[in-house]
């Protein structure tokens, strides 16, 4: 038999088979899975994100308690700070700090790096003066924080940068580096 289309269609149909019924049965089947399968990914999919959503709440709730208590651990650190200048006595801001931290600034393109004490010395050796700071960044990774703060002593503004460290139960300034506002 020569492979005629019109007769081959003829000989399928006389055997109870029509191929394009078959094909339109088999697109419907197809387009039925590929609904069922849309709509059970999309369940799954909402059930997880809801399952998620509310485990990411209450973390979320657990974050923002641990960072608010840590903010407040590491801003009584800066409050020591600013209050020996505002009282002009650097025994004020010891706690504040590591015995082994440092302030660093750059002097005419040139950097300088003391021990602590030459700040606790500075407070001391001052009169008490109107003192302030703003905070415009905090970033605190488990024990460790960095924090940036606009600050005033008398007439001077700085804008100050310092690593905090958690000891104990307590947050240490390790170093402090500054620049002066103009």
């Amino acid at each position: 038999m020569k492979n005629i289309p019109g007769r081959r269609n003829a000989v399928l149909n006389s055997a109870g088979f029509n191929a394009d019924g078959f094909r339109q049965g088999i697109g419907k089947i197809t387009k039925k899975i590929f609904s069922l399968t849309i709509i059970s990914a999309l369940t799954i999919g909402g059930l997880l994100v809801s399952c998620q959503d509310k485990n990411n709440q209450n973390n979320k709730t657990e974050v923002m308690q641990n960072n608010q208590e840590q903010k407040e651990g590491i801003l009584k650190a800066i409050d020591l700070y600013v209050e020996a200048g505002k009282k002009g006595d650097g025994n004020i801001a010891k706690p504040a700090f590591a015995s082994t931290a440092t302030m660093s600034w750059s002097e005419n393109g040139v950097l300088k790096s003391v021990p602590i004490q030459a700040l606790f010395d500075g407070f001391s050796a001052a009169e008490p003066m109107e003192a302030n700071y703003k905070l415009t960044s905090l970033d605190v990774e488990g024990d460790v924080a960095i924090v940036r703060i606009e600050s005033q002593f008398g007439s001077d503004k700085y804008a100050d940068m310092f690593t905090v460290v958690k000891d104990g139960s307590d947050w240490k300034i390790i170093s402090k580096i500054y620049q002066i506002i103009k």
